[in-house]
């Protein structure tokens, strides 16, 4: 198989750094990670997914910079893998994400005007599902999987122990299954996609109609829409406030009946939740297995685990992708 991320004649020494990087649609993780997959430092920063790519990347560099500095003693940086919504592992292309204003661009040639060393781009879930198969609770399974959840959703497939990916290196794109052609406007330009009810943003949305439609009171009744998030919902659900904790319950109805179809589909043996939604817990976990089970085919029910990622908050995307680009050039022993 043929890449543009693979430049010929380059390898990466097993001893040195690579950088890890999670881009999503808010928030932006890196971290540096030895050649055992051990996180030394990581950080995180704001996306601006209002941006372009021209404007967004210098950013990274920079913060890339500062992480290296902080390395003692220090060592050598050896390769890039980036994790990246509607990412083009063959073509080292970012494609119209859903969340960012970026159209299309070859992030492996824009990253190597900053730093001439190698750079592979990754699907953000398929990176994830490899930081968590490597690493975390999917470690040894070889049919599960991933979704992810954050400002949108995501999703990974891993059959017979292999990442896969599809004819197109495209597939997984859960969030833009259509559960409600008369729904929510998406990103995408579509209708009622999952993500749209299932994600952080899709929460928020929830709580507006909620209120809209319901009288209970209310700490959000308080807040204007940009105020609310998703960490505010969660802290005022953990707090008993019936709009918050009737937010968590609907997004989880929502996704335990997506996921039913899915294992319908793929018979995993185990769901992995993973993104900055999952922090919620049972708040989430709870009525998405409960959904799942009343809506799954009878030969499912008690048999698929829905688990809740290992690595959460960027770590396993992190991890995925520098294992990627360590996987794709490190130096083979002799």
């Amino acid at each position: 198989m043929t890449s543009n991320n693979v430049i010929a004649g380059e390898t990466i020494h097993p001893d040195d750094v690579t950088i890890g990087v999670d881009i999503g649609g808010t928030t932006t993780s890196v971290g540096v990670v030895d050649s055992n997959g051990k996180r030394l430092y990581m950080t995180r920063f704001p996306t601006r997914g209002q941006e372009s790519a021209q404007q967004f990347l210098p950013r990274l560099a920079q913060v890339i910079r500062n992480l290296l500095n902080e390395l003692h003693p220090v060592r050598q940086l050896q390769g890039i893998g980036i994790a990246s919504p509607a990412a083009n592992w063959r073509a080292g292309t970012v494609e119209h994400p859903a969340n960012l204003n970026w159209g299309t661009v070859n992030i492996v040639e824009m990253m190597r005007s900053f730093f001439p060393v190698p750079v592979v781009v990754a699907n953000d879930c398929d990176a994830a599902v490899f930081g968590e198969m490597q690493y975390g609770a999917a470690k040894g399974m070889k049919n599960f999987i991933m979704i992810s959840m954050g400002t949108g959703l995501g999703g990974g497939i891993v059959i017979d122990g292999k990442l896969f990916q599809g004819e197109h290196g495209a597939a997984a794109e859960f969030g833009h299954i259509t559960i409600d052609a008369e729904g929510r406007v998406c990103g995408c330009g579509r209708r009622g996609c999952v993500e749209t009810y299932v994600s952080a943003s899709g929460l928020r949305r929830t709580v507006a109609e909620l209120l809209a439609r319901q009288t209970d009171s209310s700490a959000l009744r308080g807040m204007s829409f940009d105020e609310i998030t998703a960490e505010e919902v969660y802290n005022l659900a953990r707090s008993d406030d019936r709009i918050a904790t009737r937010a968590f319950a609907l997004t989880g109805e929502y996704l335990g009946r997506m996921l039913s179809n899915i294992v319908a589909t793929l018979d995993p043996q185990a769901v992995v939740l993973y993104g900055g939604l999952v922090n919620a817990g049972d708040l989430l976990a709870e009525p998405t297995r409960r959904s799942f089970e009343e809506n799954a085919l009878h030969r499912y029910r008690g048999q698929v685990d829905i688990l809740i990622s290992a690595l959460n908050n960027g770590e396993a995307a992190i991890l995925g992708a520098s294992s990627l680009v360590r996987e794709t050039f490190v130096a083979k022993a002799v």
